[in-house]
């Protein structure tokens, strides 16, 4: 087997091992009599160190207890959505997979909402020091169209005021999943300090090319999780899979470093510096036949209304069959009136209406006269300030500019309801993610799934094969180069090109217009078994060369033929690139020895012999056993 097969069988191992592993189980499952659900126990995370901050939100907990509304007012914004009145609640999915797991649930769309937490502890960033690891889960029941899904780590100072939290609320990290559109995002904006000035500034994370919309249109519980490491290292991951990386120094929008040459704000243009390349002709006149005073267009005096337009029919007409909503408020709506459609009656016509005539190009047209330009002679060129040394310019660090951390908000727009945000944890810890990760989102996928099938839902084979590839996007390239790499294997052993049938020696050697002579077969079994063991030397008696007179013509007739034949002797593999050049060149080889026998003195006593001669090596030469070159 060719490596390369050998390589394909790999791969395809790995695409149906990978979607096993998720969905041992699953046929069986569905093909069992289905069974009456019965959730799970929730069972409270046993967390192995103390986080920063930490809420998987129990029973017990209310709005106001730990998270509190914002009652502030969005700026910028019209009157009728400016407050955050978006309703919040601790309370159950919709589709209870696990008894008594709750989180924190946003119950109305198209409308502003904010609201925040306290952390257990500040989160300080420290050069050198722990990482900082953002952690959530995110679901949205009923998809979504517009809006967003992510946290605010809020800068410290906001904690002493979380009734007032709003947009304008200074904040170090924002993350988590946003969409409007066809596609969406996953966030990741740092704030960050410059120590020159003391302003703030945005920096965004590069994004992937695309990330897709299944967070947001799946309907499923999602985990994101954010890790920013001292070094400036920084990862995102969804449902703890990479999504993407990079360095807060290097993979951020604008760069975090500002230039070191900046042009000089205080540099002004001066009062007499042309910059106008070009100037009106002052000495140009207005012609005196230029007509200002035509339109551009003219009525067309030689149109004529066509003989079945219908003037008496407007071209829409109010919709017949619209009747007047049950909800529709005269004094909130305005009076109501039907829809417009288009006239059925002008259906086929050239036109309904009062007829006008088309509008043609006035040939008189000239427009407005405007002097012509010419070259500015007092032209200096574009003006640009100059450049100084950047006085806002630093070298940055990392966590250098990053506000320390001292509560978590969420504040967003959204135009779907029932968004749920749960097991929300700030930590320094990457093993403490991963536990809590384990004892939370891993149980609740797991029985969602069982959920899912229990009520006949996202069973089987091609619930299984979504999930594969939603998990693992990648294995949609595999299961592509699956499929084509095998299809053009197959394509090349069907409809590639075919080799010629071999040239068999006794082919070569024989000319067009040559017949088969007795001996071929056993020149050819003589000529393989030569091409297999080495060269065959031959000897080429001739019983009539016994004259004695004319013995040295003769002696040199052979010596030409002789050579002759030893340059026509090929391998068979020469013989099969010689092709058809082969004919060619034993025509002219004959043609120069026969002049060369003409050419040779020959006395009249041995005239007759010698030609007799001559035309017998003619002959033997195409006879001859070819002769492997060496």
């Amino acid at each position: 087997m060719r490596p390369s097969w050998i390589g394909l069988l790999l791969i395809q191992i790995l695409v149906f091992g990978s979607f096993a592993e998720d969905n041992e189980g699953v046929e069986k499952g569905t093909d069992e009599e289905k069974e009456a659900f019965v959730p799970a126990t929730f069972i409270t995370p046993s967390l192995s160190i103390k986080p920063y901050f930490f809420d998987y939100f129990p029973t017990s907990e209310k709005i106001g207890d730990r998270w509190i509304a914002s009652k502030a007012k969005k700026d910028e914004a019209d009157a009728e959505i400016s407050k955050y009145d978006g309703q919040w609640v601790i309370g159950a999915p919709s589709d209870v997979s696990i008894q008594d797991d709750h989180g924190l649930i946003v119950i109305n769309k198209a409308r502003h909402h904010a609201i925040a937490a306290k952390l257990d502890k500040a989160f300080e960033f420290v050069e050198d020091g722990k990482p900082l690891v953002l952690q959530y889960e995110a679901q949205f029941e009923e998809g979504q169209e517009c809006g967003g899904g992510y946290l605010k780590l809020l800068s410290q100072g906001s904690e002493k005021s979380l009734e007032n939290f709003q947009d304008k609320t200074p904040y170090t990290i924002m993350f988590g999943p946003d969409k409007c559109g066809p596609s969406g995002k996953v966030h990741l904006i740092f704030k960050y300090t410059n120590p020159k000035n003391g302003s703030v500034d945005e920096y965004h994370a590069k994004q992937p090319d695309n990330i897709g919309t299944s967070y947001w249109d799946d309907h499923k519980t999602h985990l994101y999780t954010l890790v920013v490491k001292s070094s400036g290292d920084y990862e995102v991951k969804v449902d703890e899979r990479s999504l993407f990386y990079g360095n807060l120094l290097k993979n951020v929008n604008p760069s975090l470093t500002p230039p070191e040459i900046i042009a000089d704000p205080e540099d002004k243009k001066p009062e007499d510096w042309d910059d106008r390349a070009e100037i009106d002709d002052e000495t140009a006149v207005k012609p005196e036949d230029w007509d200002e005073s035509q339109p551009k267009e003219v009525l067309n005096e030689a149109a004529t209304k066509p003989s079945d337009w219908l003037e008496d029919e407007n071209e829409l007409i109010p919709d017949p069959e619209a009747a007047r909503p049950s909800d529709w408020d005269d004094d909130m709506d305005g009076e109501w009136e039907p829809p417009m459609i288009n006239n059925p009656a002008c259906v086929g016509k050239s036109g309904c209406g009062e007829w006008k005539r088309p509008s043609i190009p006035n040939p008189l047209y000239k427009g407005k006269w405007r002097r012509p330009k010419v070259a500015n002679l007092a032209f200096k060129g574009v003006w640009t300030a100059q450049e100084i040394p950047n006085p806002h310019h630093f070298l940055p660090t990392p966590f250098g500019g990053l506000a320390p951390i001292s509560a978590i908000g969420i504040e967003l727009w959204t135009m779907s309801e029932r968004i749920i945000f749960d097991n929300i944890l700030v930590t320094d810890s990457e093993e403490l993610a991963a536990e809590v990760a384990a004892q939370t989102y891993a149980i609740r996928k797991q029985e969602a799934e069982r959920y899912a099938r229990s009520k006949g839902d996202g069973g089987g084979f091609w619930y299984s094969l979504s999930s594969t590839f939603n998990e693992r996007p990648w294995l949609f390239l595999v299961l592509a180069l699956c499929v084509i790499l095998p299809g053009i294997g197959i394509a090349m052993c069907c409809f590639g090109r075919k080799s010629s049938a071999p040239v068999t020696s006794a082919d070569a050697l024989r000319k067009k217009t040559d017949a088969l002579v007795p001996d071929d077969d056993e020149n050819l079994a003589k000529t393989q078994k030569g091409n297999k063991d080495g060269p065959i030397e031959e000897e080429i008696e001739d019983e009539e060369d016994q004259e004695k007179n004319g013995s040295h013509d003769r002696s040199r007739t052979n010596s030409q033929s002789s050579s002759h034949s030893h340059g026509v002797a090929k391998t068979y593999g020469d013989l099969e690139d010689s092709g058809s050049d082969m004919e060619v060149g034993y025509e002219e080889d004959e043609l120069k020895r026969e002049e060369a026998v003409e050419e040779t003195p020959a006395s009249s006593n041995d005239s007759e012999s010698h030609i007799a001669a001559a035309q017998k090596e003619k002959t033997t030469a195409v006879k001859r056993k070819p002769r492997k070159d060496q």
